[in-house]
């Protein structure tokens, strides 16, 4: 690779910072070949392959396979999840039949269908702090100034978030950013033990909205943000995509 990979000493082997970036980029090699190993096995069978971003992957790709599949026993499915733009990026190599996003995907070569609205809010530690600031109406912008955890780039909901931020007049550079992260059980707990606050999706924060774990806020404009399935457009005859809600 031209680059040192690994520190070896006589006690342990561990991986330098080139290291670490290309392990993410082994890992997907070894994940896109477990996928072809696994569409040769089911190739006997019909196969549909999907990609999609973590919030529709999580909270409402499996309530859809579900209804499908009592529709439709004999189909089967391979599922790869990752960010908004790591799934387009999948859909337009033509690595899956339908992508499943909340951020657009801006191509002549596909089409989109929108499935559902989602909200984003701020969501905030119930902390005594925090309970001031609900109690004595403070603006969005002030709450803004509290430590931040954003969503990874690539991010539909942060890509939207971004947009939120612009029309209040604050840039990502005046945030600040304590953490950032993909992984959406982890902003969970991080808001629940007061390390800061984040904007999330209504669909990933669900289960905390009726506790008293946390404190919510409701984004203008945050109506604008939709779920889609996207398809290739030769692929818009497909029996199973036409199939597919």
């Amino acid at each position: 690779m031209g680059r040192k990979l690994l520190l070896r000493t006589t006690k342990s082997i561990t991986l330098t910072p080139e290291g670490e970036t290309f392990l993410s980029y082994a890992r997907k090699i070894v994940e896109t070949k477990d996928q072809a190993v696994l569409s040769l096995q089911q190739s006997s069978k019909s196969m549909l392959h999907i990609g999609a971003s973590s919030i529709p992957s999580g909270y409402l790709l499996p309530e859809i396979i579900a209804g499908f599949k009592k529709k439709y026993p004999e189909m089967h499915f391979s599922i790869w999840q990752g960010s908004s733009d790591e799934i387009a990026e999948l859909l337009l190599s033509d690595s899956v039949d339908i992508a499943f996003t909340g951020k657009d995907i801006s191509s002549p070569l596909c089409e989109s269908l929108k499935v559902c609205p989602d909200h984003l809010m701020l969501v905030t530690p119930a902390t005594e702090e925090y309970k001031k600031l609900k109690e004595s109406r403070a603006k969005i912008s002030e709450i803004l100034k509290y430590p931040m955890i954003l969503r990874s780039n690539g991010s539909g909901t942060q890509f939207v978030a971004s947009k939120l931020l612009e029309g209040l007049g604050i840039k990502k550079s005046d945030l600040n950013v304590i953490a950032q992260t993909n992984d959406l059980e982890s902003i969970q707990q991080m808001i629940v033990h007061g390390m800061g606050i984040s904007i999330c999706s209504r669909f990933s924060s669900q289960n905390l909205l009726d506790s008293d774990k946390v404190i919510t806020y409701p984004l203008d404009n945050a109506n604008m943000r939709h779920f889609s399935l996207h398809y290739m457009n030769i692929k818009k005859s497909h029996p199973t995509i036409k199939l597919f809600p």
